[in-house]
């Protein structure tokens, strides 16, 4: 049986569009460690030949958008990319997440149209929360940060949490559990669309572990051990 990806690899024969989905307060790392794993990855697949990605950094009205940490960022307006094919919708979750739920409630509409138009949606840390409220999470096992599950779980009964899962696979959703966590959903994706030697050449300019598994704790025993350390 032919492998989707596989087949979704060799219909691209033109870069591929990333929007990161931008919003006041969202975490800066985890627009910005997922936005330099594709940008990584361009500069790789320049050097085979092959073309890489288009990275967007989008916002509802466009202009400057304020991060958690207080770094302002520039944006383009979400409306204007909705005409042009969309490879992939990224959602950075922000720390203060029901803030920012309150204060950006018509970008639930939003990507409830986009979501129709992407190949694929998915979300880092907290970001899960958006995708929830937008209905495109029911019956699908997500992940997000470990330190907001039980919020989420009570906000989102229909959804299957996984509260150990460093990112999660659902097609055509992907999640991924707090901060550094966007990495490795980032890494996978390369991996998907391009194979596992781009990824890995990613990973080595970027002078990261290759990925953790999917399933790896997000509270790993070794962890624990060195927090328990005197």
């Amino acid at each position: 049986m032919p492998n989707p990806e596989n087949a979704h690899r060799a219909k691209c024969a033109d870069p591929r569009t990333i929007i990161f989905v931008a919003y006041g307060q969202m975490g800066l790392l985890d627009l910005t460690g997922a936005q330099t794993v594709f940008w990584a990855a361009t500069r790789c697949l320049a050097d085979l030949g092959l073309p890489g990605y288009v990275l967007h950094t989008a916002s509802l009205h466009g202009g400057p958008v304020r991060t958690g940490e207080g770094l302002v960022v520039q944006t383009l307006r979400l409306d204007d990319l909705l005409d042009e094919p969309i490879n992939t919708l990224i959602v950075p979750g922000s720390p203060h997440i029901r803030q920012a739920l309150m204060d950006s409630a018509p970008l639930v509409d939003w990507l409830r149209v986009a979501f129709g138009k992407a190949w694929r949606t998915t979300s880092v840390c907290s970001g899960a929360f958006f995708l929830a409220r937008a209905g495109l999470l029911d019956g699908l096992r997500v992940a997000t940060h470990w330190l907001m599950a039980d919020l989420f779980e009570q906000m989102f009964p229909r959804v299957e949490l996984d509260r150990e899962a460093i990112f999660v696979e659902q097609a055509p959703v992907w999640t991924s559990a707090g901060v550094s966590a966007g990495i490795d959903l980032a890494l996978a994706l390369v991996e998907a669309d391009n194979g596992r030697d781009v990824a890995m050449q990613v990973a080595r300019r970027m002078v990261v572990y290759y990925r953790r598994p999917d399933n790896q704790e997000q509270w790993s025993p070794l962890l624990q051990s060195q927090y328990a350390t005197d």
